[in-house]
């Protein structure tokens, strides 16, 4: 579980969750969790996560953390 915006205090997870239930884009994210409406920082992680979950639900196998300077 990795804490992508600190701003907010929103999860790698509940962002994932927001994807899987229908948030493609980045405005149907902040919406749904609040993620990257702030200032910004998160914005290429939410990016990436939008991006592999995207990927993961039309049957492509994916890493759902983002991989730019965190441990996995």
């Amino acid at each position: 579980m990795a804490m992508i915006c600190h701003c907010r205090a929103v999860r790698d997870r509940t962002i994932v969750k927001a994807v899987q239930r229908g948030a493609t884009t980045m405005s149907d994210v902040q919406r749904a969790c609040g993620a990257n409406t702030m200032c910004g920082g998160c914005e290429p992680a939410v990016a990436e996560i939008i991006e592999q979950v995207t990927a993961a639900v039309a049957g492509k196998r994916v890493n759902v953390r983002p991989s730019f300077g965190m441990s996995t």
